[in-house]
This record gives C-alpha cells, structure tokens and sequence, in this order.
C-alpha cells in the first residue's frame, strides 16, 4: 500500500513537472503567420495564438495553398464563428496569403477585436487534403484623419 502511494504520488510529481504548452505570440501588424493543421477535428499546430490590444484590430484568418479547407476560430475557448465556405475545385495559390484572403474559393475570415487580451485556437471543419498551412494575422484599426478633418479642425481652433 505504502509502495503503491508512493507511485502514485511519483507519477502525479512527473506530470505536474511537465512543461505547459507554449502560446504563440502573434504581433499585431506583423504580417501573415503560418499555421498547420490536421484533419477535421484537429486544431492549429502552434496554438493558442495569444495577444494584448490596445486599440481596436482585425483578426484575419485565411486557408492556403490547394482550396477546400474551413474552420471554426475561437477566443478562449468561445467561438468567433467559422471561416466562409471554400470550393474545392483543385486551385492552388501556394503559400500566397493575400491571394487566398481575396479569393472566395479559399475560406477565410474576418473578426473585429476590441481592446483586450485574446487566446486564438482554431479547429479544422473541413479538410479534403487531412491538413495543410493556412495563415492569421491581427492588424490594427488606425483609421486616419482625413486631410479635411484636419483643415476643420484647424480652422475652429483659428476662429
């Protein structure tokens, strides 16, 4: 019995000593990231994708190379919804992110983000091929002043 504890508690010591799955941090306005997936009902190899906004952002989500993978995304374990439907007509566009994000017959998708701290996972809903790269990224939402704003504003602070 005293033996049987012992390994018990030996056994629990081991796996507490195991080192946590390491998020990937995903900078915003850094460009598109790669990511790899499994079959349906696989996640995103590198996950979680974690992040801090400031401001708001965008998260870009897009699948790769041949069309006819799609996804469901999530933020901390709630889903954001799922990527658009893609054909799987046998097109490839090779590791070319922004054409695939253009083009309906890859899935893609778009989420706008508040201020915050986020913990990105994905799943696999579809995949014909059992897995490939697809891609994410988070650019902020600075919208610019217009040159006429400015010149308004200008003008009040004049008057």
């Amino acid at each position: 019995m005293i033996f049987r504890n012992a390994f018990v508690g030996a056994a629990l010591a081991a796996l507490t000593a195991l080192p946590a799955a390491a998020a990937t941090a995903v900078p915003v306005d850094g460009g598109w990231l790669a990511v790899y997936f499994g079959n349906v009902g696989s996640g995103f190899s590198e996950e979680p994708f974690t992040f801090t906004l400031t401001r708001a952002a965008t998260l870009k989500v897009t699948d790769a190379f041949a069309d006819g993978d799609q996804f469901e995304i999530f933020n901390f374990g709630a889903s954001l919804g799922l990527t658009s439907t893609p054909t799987n007509d046998g097109a490839n566009v090779g590791g070319d992110f922004d054409a695939a994000f253009a083009d309906a017959r890859w899935s893609s998708g778009m989420w706008a983000l508040g201020a915050g701290s986020y913990s990105i996972t994905g799943l696999t809903i579809l995949s014909p091929y059992g897995g490939g790269e697809a891609a994410l990224m988070v650019a902020s939402s600075d919208v610019p002043l217009p040159a006429a704003g400015l010149m308004l504003m200008t003008g009040l602070a004049g008057i």
